[in-house]
């Protein structure tokens, strides 16, 4: 899985590559609309440490500017009407970059036209451009003046160097993922950033001892990491080292595969009905104490999943867990023997195909719904003395 991830991941060339074109569309964008105070931000994956190749890049233009001038053209009027006219403004922002980007001679001749700039309009509205070097941007537009996206990847950055198990842990999930459905949030499943949230929530809390921190509980008022969408610093240096070190915990020495496969036996357990992840607190916590109505209410989101700064639910995609739930089992029934029908555990070895790298990652799932996994899986393959945590205080 090691090697699977180094050969996977995005070459250096490339980051310079997107970096490169944030910094031309920052350019432009400010040529053609001397009056805006923006930033073009890199976010997801990108950045992260997390990216694979060719991946899509994720941009924002991050313009509190914007914000302001509604509030002030706009004063006194319901909340809902005013998310309307947020959502207008920052259709408006996009349509006027889609010009920009059309006109402009300079950066005209970089962008694949064939394939267009393609305007989507969905819960979160979106410019779609592929470059001529093969570059899969998607531009969005922020207004409010604390940036998720920047400080979630600024969280999980740090992570990915505090423990090198933790990149192609995700690489693998996410892949395994999209071959089988479970990352796909068109069709009822997780996206790309709630599946790494997944990862980091079992690495906190799904394993013993536990191998992630909680950053914003360790440097808690160091003004280094964001607390909350309130509480958070105005500049983030990626570069910068860690304000001190670690605390010190008992170390968990587990392979990548084996976190892979007690992340699915965790996930396996995961009652999502009664229970949602608190990302903030990293814990488990029950969905019926919940202050928050949208929590309390199952029906609402099948998958809460408590985001680390903000009040946004990532899994709020996910519209078909049970069809997820099969496909983790079907997953975990891969590393067990079928019974023979004559109790021949001679027979049963010969017969066993233990699944390699690939048989998991580019695996094809079956119709049929089977919420059992073979004979109690994990009763033995998984025992801790410690047992897996549900929270953890700083580690």
């Amino acid at each position: 899985m090691l090697d699977y991830f180094n050969e996977s991941k995005q070459p250096r060339e490339e980051f310079e590559r997107k970096m490169d074109w944030c910094y031309q569309l920052k350019n432009i964008i400010s040529k053609h609309n001397p009056d805006w105070l923006f930033n073009i931000v890199p976010t997801g994956s990108t950045v992260t440490g997390l990216a694979t190749k060719n991946c899509d890049l994720d941009v924002a233009i991050h313009i509190p500017q914007a914000a302001r001038v509604l509030n002030i053209e706009y004063d006194n009027i319901p909340e809902d009407e005013m998310k309307n006219h947020w959502r207008r403004r920052q259709l408006e922002i996009l349509q006027i970059v889609r010009i920009t980007l059309k006109n402009d001679e300079q950066i005209r001749s970089r962008i694949n036209w064939e394939k267009g700039v393609q305007l989507v309009q969905a819960q979160i509205q979106i410019l779609k451009i592929e470059t001529v070097d093969e570059i899969e941007c998607d531009i969005s537009v922020v207004m409010e003046p604390f940036l998720s996206s920047m400080h979630n990847s600024f969280m999980i950055w740090h992570l990915v160097h505090i423990d090198q198990r933790f990149a192609p842990l995700c690489a693998v999930v996410k892949q395994w993922g999209s071959s089988t459905g479970v990352k796909n949030p068109k069709d009822g499943g997780f996206n790309s950033y709630a599946l790494v949230l997944l990862v980091i929530h079992f690495l906190q809390c799904g394993t013993s001892p536990p191998i992630l921190p909680n950053l914003s509980k360790v440097y808690e008022g160091c003004n280094f990491i964001a607390m909350n969408d309130m509480e958070y610093p105005l500049l983030l240096d990626f570069d910068a080292p860690l304000p001190n070190e670690l605390p010190v915990i008992r170390q968990n020495y587990g392979t990548v595969s084996r976190l892979f496969l007690e992340f699915l036996h965790y996930y396996h357990k995961f009652d999502f009905s009664c229970n949602y992840i608190s990302m903030r607190e990293s814990r488990v916590l029950s969905r019926f104490n919940s202050p928050n109505p949208n929590v309390r209410d199952e029906k609402l989101k099948e998958v809460y999943i408590e985001d680390p700064f903000d009040a946004h639910n990532p899994g709020r995609t996910v519209r078909n867990l049970r069809n997820i739930r099969k496909i983790i089992n079907e997953t975990l029934n891969m590393f067990i023997p079928q019974k023979d029908p004559t109790n021949s555990i001679e027979n049963q070895r010969k017969n066993f195909h233990f699944p390699q790298l690939n048989d998991i990652i580019l695996m094809k799932t079956s119709q049929e719904y089977n919420n059992d996994v073979r004979e109690d899986f994990g009763s033995n393959f998984f025992h801790n003395d410690a047992g897996p945590s549900t929270s953890t205080d700083i580690f």
